[in-house]
């Protein structure tokens, strides 16, 4: 495996570990700030739209700018949302933090799949694809489970700078790529 790939993976499932940790959670935590059902449906759907056009948006002029740079641009701002958590007290705040999600997610989607596709070795395709897609999904589960007891015995907040931190250490792995 090259290097650069090493890197991806690395960035990869600790990125998807933090943002997961939050997993079925999401919704007490809406509700704890005062919304409802309502308010989770607008989230979602503010969130899938925005970070659809945001995706072709960034996937078009990534064509022209540092993949690298850009992939590490949406960790920083991931981090910045995950911290932004801490601040959250009513659901409208919340609808501010889904459009920084889906920028973050943008700057993930196209550029991340351009750079793995330029660092998987020949002929191993097959299988480091796998390892990214089957890594992702183990690393997701376990994330979930460890969200679980984080929320249960410590609480929101210390869930919150958890993710932020582990989305900043993603960052900066990311970092590295540039590097090479």
């Amino acid at each position: 495996m090259s290097t650069g790939y090493k890197i991806l993976l690395a960035t990869t499932f600790i990125a998807n570990f933090a943002d997961n940790l939050i997993g079925p959670f999401y919704s007490i935590f809406v509700q704890k700030i005062g919304g409802g059902i309502l308010e989770m449906g607008y989230s979602a759907t503010l969130y899938s739209v925005a970070v659809g056009v945001f995706i072709i948006l960034v996937g078009r002029v990534s064509d022209r700018l540092n993949k690298k740079w850009i992939t590490v641009f949406g960790l920083f701002l991931a981090a910045v949302g995950n911290f932004g958590y801490l601040f959250i007290s009513h659901p409208y705040q919340l609808f501010i933090l889904q459009i920084i999600f889906a920028v973050s997610g943008a700057c993930l989607a196209a550029p991340f799949s351009t750079l793995f596709t330029k660092y998987i070795q020949k002929e191993k395709e097959g299988f480091q694809w796998a390892l990214e897609g089957g890594g992702t999904r183990i690393i997701i589960g376990l994330s979930v489970l460890m969200g679980t007891f984080i929320v249960h015995y410590s609480g929101f907040s210390t869930l919150f700078i958890l993710m932020g931190t582990l989305s900043l250490a993603a960052a900066g792995i990311q970092m590295r790529l540039k590097l090479i």
